[in-house]
């Protein structure tokens, strides 16, 4: 049996290491150089953080006095040089970083392949696509992990907004290594269930890392070909996840989703009630306008006696056959007024009329009228015209 004395308390453990940390002189002093990921800058003024590469991780701290003196707005994704110490906090023994220098390198490797597979799906319109939401679906879908908060918070929001509506899971992994195939896995069987009318798919919040499945290209690329509409929840207010450019619709997080999927079965009961009411109110003043119409019709002389009707149509059109005749008369009578004016005009224009008060015409041989003596000659043969008769003559003397 062990002796006592041979025995550290868990306090006594991590001072130690606590100081053989301090004591190490390169400890003290000296730069590392990573990505940053799961930034938070506390209320207090702190930054607490992870700087990492592509095998490890080390949690990081800097506290408000160095943090006043940044230049620049740290944030994931962001690849910078520290300096500062290492030490083991004592109270829950973890092993970070405290920096009291930080200078950006750019963007971090793995931020920027989160870009470049962003443009390359865009160009390719994996992007484009934004289908509608059903308003009252039938079944809600969920790819989640079935022990995570995430789904506890959509069934939450869910059974307080709708407490009858059908929710199916399909549990997947939403963290680690393999996690982007278990979500494709779960679109896949969900798009299988014909009553399922909308998928969510998401976590809740986490780290950079934390999230890094929902960047996968082959989930993209599911995303992209389910027929059901997809509705992203990834938990994270700022940032967006390729899942969310992929998706129908993306939600700050799971119960936001849950919202946006589900309407409140209680106001959709108050909007029908209402328009039931209303609808009930516009049958009846309808059909009071028709009993005051059919009223007022009924008691009209012409659907009482329709002779009368006929009587009324009959004067009319004597009265119009009337009008006509008197009109045509008129028309018939001025037209003759008009031709007797002009054949008196005519008649008085008539030359062969003024031969009646003792005029002649005088034409030559050749029928040519003769207007003035200047036109005869002694000899000329002349037809003399009267109004009984002609006479022809010899011009003898001039």
């Amino acid at each position: 049996m062990a002796s006592v004395e041979n025995v550290y308390s868990v306090s006594n453990l991590n001072e130690y290491v606590s100081l053989l940390l301090q004591n190490d002189v390169r400890l003290k002093s000296l730069r590392v150089q990573g990505e940053l990921s799961g930034f938070k800058r506390h209320s207090s003024g702190h930054l607490y953080f992870s700087l990492k590469d592509k095998n490890a991780l080390i949690r990081c701290v800097m506290f408000k006095s160095s943090a006043a003196t940044l230049r620049f707005a740290p944030s994931d994704g962001m690849r910078v040089v520290l300096s500062g110490s290492v030490s083991l906090f004592v109270k829950d023994g973890q092993y970070q970083f405290y920096a009291k220098g930080m200078q950006p390198l750019g963007e971090g490797e793995l931020y920027k392949q989160f870009l470049e597979l962003r443009d390359r799906l865009g160009r390719e319109g994996l992007f484009d696509r934004k289908r509608p939401i059903p308003f009252l679906p039938r079944c809600v879908g969920v790819v989640t992990s079935e022990t995570g908060a995430a789904l506890h918070d959509i069934r939450s929001v869910i059974s307080r907004r709708f407490p009858t509506m059908r929710l199916l899971l399909a549990p997947a992994q939403v963290q680690g290594a393999g996690a982007a195939q278990t979500i494709i896995d779960g679109i896949a069987l969900l798009n299988t269930v014909d009553e399922v009318d909308v998928i969510i798919v998401g976590r809740g919040g986490g780290s950079y890392e934390d999230l890094s499945c929902f960047n996968d290209e082959a989930l993209a690329r599911a995303i992209f070909a389910s027929e059901k509409p997809i509705v992203s929840a990834v938990g994270h207010e700022v940032d967006f996840t390729i899942a969310d450019f992929a998706a129908d619709l993306r939600a700050a997080t799971p119960s936001a989703a849950a919202e946006r999927c589900v309407p409140e079965l209680e106001a959709l009961e108050y909007t029908l009630s209402e328009r039931q009411k209303s609808m009930t109110s516009a049958v009846c003043r309808a059909m009071e306008s028709a009993r005051q119409r059919i009223k007022l019709l009924s008691s009209d002389s012409v659907l009482s006696k329709p002779s009368a009707m006929l009587d009324i149509k009959r004067e009319r059109l004597n009265s119009a056959v009337r009008l006509l005749e008197q009109k045509a008369g008129e028309n018939i009578t001025a037209a003759y007024l008009r031709l007797e004016g002009l054949e008196q005009r005519l008649h008085a224009l008539d030359p062969l009329a003024v031969l009646k008060r003792g005029y002649a015409i005088v034409s030559k041989a050749d029928g040519e009228y003769v207007y003035s003596a200047e036109e005869i000659s002694c000899g000329s043969r002349l037809t003399i015209r009267f109004d009984d008769g002609t006479v022809e003559a010899i011009a003898d003397k001039k």
